[in-house]
């Protein structure tokens, strides 16, 4: 297992495993995220170079036919997945060292990362087809609804608002299912497909509260995100740059990876590429708050379903024993 505790280590006592509740999960997460500030925005910081290759995609020729664009853009959405995913596993193990009371060596956290992105990639795309199926294929019913009582507007806002929550809650089960997957493979070192029924094993029964807790996990994150993005947006709003109208509608969309993209050269503005490296800006920083406190629900479900604490500290003492015989 991945998680013996190194001998030159061991005199610096056990890591404090126990199971947490949610307010401690929480203040956890920032502390780690806050003590190992540098190292984590350092990982993280790889997300910003991938976005800044969608950017550049957009400086191709305008006039380029249709063949031309998707040999541009397969590639290229190929890419930005494959470093998102990298980053993600970056962090993913970084946020294990921390949490076991290891140092984060980044060479240590990059180079498990290599080794095991294979294997994420394939299970996250295996994951990502799922949940784009699922979600469709519960989109065209709910929509044939929502058009048969449209003459209604109330029961129609309704009716949106409860379809939108439970195709949302839908995506959060895939995303806790994906974010157990990346542990268990980048952690436990185990292969794809038993890192595929490792969620099964952890979550089991309690699925809702896992799910529940995620879902608030990345609630936090999006609302950190959210007043990051207004408050810069409303200092270029003062200077003049962009008007408060912009700020609002750029502040409400969760995910910048594609929304209101430009696709020609006649789109891009100083203001429009400020306002785009501030949110990518703030995306990166939110970026490793949700990865650290997935992570530690993770390692929360093995202490309660396996007792990994207990492991922990048996895998200690017998460092321990190992040091002294050194």
């Amino acid at each position: 297992m991945s998680e013996k505790i190194d001998p030159s280590q061991a005199n610096n006592g056990p890591p404090t495993l126990r199971a947490m509740g949610f307010g401690e999960l929480l203040d956890t997460t920032f502390s780690l995220y806050r003590a190992h500030f540098w190292s984590f925005l350092g990982i993280a910081s790889g997300y910003f170079i991938a976005m800044g290759i969608g950017v550049s995609i957009c400086f191709f020729d305008d006039s380029a036919g249709r063949a031309e664009m998707i040999t541009i853009w397969v590639p290229t959405i190929a890419t930005i997945f494959g470093v998102s995913l990298f980053v993600v596993n970056g962090l993913v193990f970084a946020t294990a060292q921390a949490y076991l009371g290891k140092s984060i060596r980044m060479g240590v956290v990059l180079g498990r990362a290599g080794r095991q992105f294979f294997r994420s990639f394939v299970g996250s795309l295996i994951y990502a087809v799922l949940a784009v199926l699922f979600t469709a294929l519960l989109i065209l019913p709910l929509s044939g609804i929502l058009l048969a009582v449209r003459n209604n507007e109330s029961l129609t806002l309704i009716f949106g608002l409860v379809a939108l929550l439970f195709i949302g809650g839908i995506v959060i089960c895939f995303v806790t299912y994906w974010c157990f997957f990346v542990a268990a493979i980048l952690i436990e070192e185990r292969s794809m497909w038993i890192g595929l029924r490792r969620r099964r094993e952890l979550i089991g029964r309690t699925w809702w509260q896992v799910i529940g807790t995620m879902f608030a996990i990345f609630l936090l994150s999006s609302a950190i995100d959210f007043v990051f993005r207004f408050a810069f947006g409303s200092l270029l709003t003062l200077v003049g740059f962009v008007e408060i109208e912009e700020v609002m509608s750029e502040a409400i969309r969760w995910i910048v990876v594609w929304e209101h993209f430009p696709i020609a050269r006649a789109e891009f503005s100083l203001s429009y590429m400020l306002t785009y490296v501030i949110n990518l800006g703030v995306g990166t920083f939110t970026l490793p708050i949700w990865v650290i406190g997935c992570t530690l629900l993770y390692f929360d479900q093995r202490i309660r379903k396996e007792g990994f604490d207990i492991e922990m500290m048996a895998t200690y003492q017998e460092g321990n024993s190992d040091a002294r015989a050194i």
